[in-house]
């Protein structure tokens, strides 16, 4: 018996894992997680070992060794990123999220909608995923779509009552009265800016350059909310964002959308 442990990923080879690392060998597969912290105490040196490229068994494996303070090797520093096969932003690239305004909805072309016009500020190319009549919550969710380290992006959020309840993804005037009761105006405010608060420190975290805009129509207690998203450096104030309507009769139209999109450039360009 060897004073060494390795704890494999896998039960594929491990046996070769362990003569590579002169040491005894088994693998998380295969074991119960109970009896292993049991075998580990026995040994005076452990590390867990990449074997495979099965997503389950990585995370049981790094979760093991986290949980019982034991070493890993071998690990992909960015295995979280290929699980979630995360898109990269090239770096001629601005990613964009937000509702039908960032879609270019009421546009007859995209060389009128601020994406595009941010974009040629920038010399860049637009990267638009955009979600027409859904709300903030799915803006947060597509992020983790993205590899964000050092990317650029920009954010559109909406109106603050398009809400995901139930399985249901509606306007929050539009839910049953019992439901409408406890979705406040105060509650859904609440709600929104604590997902903005979300979202920044996650960009932040990735070191992402990016702005915001907010892109609603009236809700009773607005000011009290953009009060509260000017504390975020991020955050570009737009005054009287509706300048004119899309030329095919509907939305904001191309002078609303230079508009941002010179705002965006002066917060972007620093």
């Amino acid at each position: 018996m060897s004073d060494r442990l390795v704890i494999c990923s896998s039960p594929v080879d491990d046996d070769v894992v362990g003569k590579e690392h002169n040491a005894d060998f088994c693998n998380i597969a295969e074991y119960n997680w109970d009896d292993l912290k049991l075998k580990v105490k026995k040994y005076k040196k452990v590390i867990c070992v990449q074997n495979s490229s099965d997503s389950d068994s990585i995370w049981s494996l790094i979760t093991f060794a986290k949980l019982n303070n034991l070493e890993y090797k071998n690990v992909k520093n960015s295995f979280y990123v290929d699980k979630l096969n995360k898109k990269d932003i090239k770096a001629n690239e601005v990613l964009f999220l937000g509702c039908s305004h960032t879609f270019g909805k009421g546009h007859s072309t995209k060389q009128t909608v601020y994406t595009y016009q941010l974009c040629k500020l920038l010399n860049k190319d637009p990267l638009v995923d955009a979600h027409p009549a859904n709300g903030n919550w799915l803006t947060e969710e597509k992020l983790q779509n993205y590899n964000l380290q050092n990317a650029t992006v920009v954010i559109q959020f909406t109106d603050i009552a398009r809400i995901s309840l139930n399985n249901r993804h509606v306007a929050g005037h539009e839910f049953s009265k019992s439901e409408s009761n406890v979705f406040t105006d105060e509650v859904l405010a609440s709600e929104f800016l604590k997902s903005v608060k979300r979202i920044v420190n996650y960009l932040r975290s990735n070191n992402t350059k990016f702005a915001f805009i907010y892109i609603s129509s009236y809700f009773p207690i607005q000011f009290d909310i953009i009060s509260m998203l000017a504390e975020y450096k991020e955050y570009v104030h737009l005054i009287n964002y509706n300048r004119d309507t899309g030329d095919l009769g509907h939305h904001l139209g191309a002078l609303s959308h230079k508009y941002w999109a010179d705002q965006l450039y002066a917060k972007l360009s620093f």
